[in-house]
């Protein structure tokens, strides 16, 4: 009699939970069923803005059709106005979110945040990692990077260099070199990628360190000189520039990659799905090529990949913004 009741319950109990799954495997499989949005929290027209329409294509190809992929432009405070939208979204896999390094960085630098940035997301998959660019007017002294970094050395907080904005891509970058090289600089920053340049032609600013999708048509066009790439090996599209590491600061490793997150607790079906279809859009021949064409590298980690990724950027970017007191008011 024991041993029937005990089976009559077990029974009992793995009916109910087969039942209670029903419900979120439906939602899965039918997933998408209507529109899925990307918000970009950055102005249209730059890496990440790209980087997003790409995807959203491809993702609405891969699915048929039926159901596009909407972007949604939310610019503003360094990319918090945005991430605030998507983290109050309904975790259901119809938000997502385009973050770069400063999704990060931003937990450590600013006083406070109206959302968890550890907490409130959860992350989708990488599409590209892309270098920047140390750069200096054609008219610097400076011949390469060593030069430059002995220069920094020799006279502390003394050289300039630009950013594109407290917190940033090309603030972190230039952060970095600091925190490895032992040297201080005095930090410019400006509202764009755009107005910096500027002012490293016009030998207003010292030097920057510039993703290269804005920087190099600038060298190429003879307006800038690139002392050093920022990734481990050398762009093609600049062969005869050496990296950061060739150049006197072994180790160093800067490259801004371009991720989506989803509102923390979307179904795990779901994240596997669309990191999955991710990983299938990047090796999509077109894909691959437009990305290395901006000298960007295709990356298509796994879902538990892009995790620890994650929160080694997370730990990273602690340390460096401590060691270099990073705050953006």
């Amino acid at each position: 009699m024991r041993s029937r009741a005990f089976i009559s319950g077990a029974i009992l109990l793995l009916l109910g939970l087969s039942l209670s799954a029903q419900p979120a495997q439906a939602q899965t499989n039918a997933y998408p069923d209507k529109s899925v949005r990307i918000v970009v929290p950055f102005p249209p027209g730059g890496a990440a803005d790209i980087f997003a329409r790409l995807i959203g294509q491809k993702y609405t190809e891969l699915w048929g059709g039926k159901h596009a992929v909407v972007i949604e432009n939310r610019a503003g405070a360094g990319g918090v106005i945005g991430s605030e939208v998507a983290a109050k979204a309904p975790a259901d896999g119809y938000t997502l979110l385009m973050v770069t390094v400063g999704h990060a960085l931003n937990p450590y630098v600013y006083a406070k945040l109206p959302y968890d940035t550890q907490k409130d997301f959860t992350p989708v998959g990488v599409i590209a990692n892309v270098p920047s660019l140390v750069v200096v007017s054609p008219a610097s002294t400076a011949s390469s990077l060593k030069d430059f970094l002995a220069s920094a050395k020799s006279k502390p907080a003394t050289l300039t260099f630009a950013s594109s904005g407290a917190g940033t891509t090309s603030h972190i970058g230039a952060a970095l070199m600091e925190s490895m090289g032992g040297i201080e600089m005095v930090h410019v920053p400006y509202k764009g990628a755009a107005p910096a340049l500027q002012d490293v032609m016009g030998e207003r600013v010292d030097m920057s360190v510039d993703i290269i999708l804005s920087s190099l048509p600038l060298v190429q066009g003879g307006k800038l000189k690139a002392l050093a790439v920022t990734s481990p090996q050398r762009s093609p599209l600049l062969p005869n520039v050496p990296t950061v590491a060739e150049s006197g600061l072994p180790g160093y490793d800067f490259m801004a990659w371009y991720m989506l997150v989803a509102p923390a607790g979307v179904p795990e079906p779901i994240l596997l799905k669309l990191n999955e279809d991710l990983r299938k859009i990047a090796a999509i021949p077109e894909v691959r090529s437009r990305i290395e064409s901006m000298g960007g590298v295709v990356a298509s980690p796994s879902l538990n990949e892009v995790r620890a990724q994650l929160n080694g950027e997370f730990d990273r970017w602690a340390k460096v913004s401590k060691e270099r007191n990073i705050k953006v008011d």
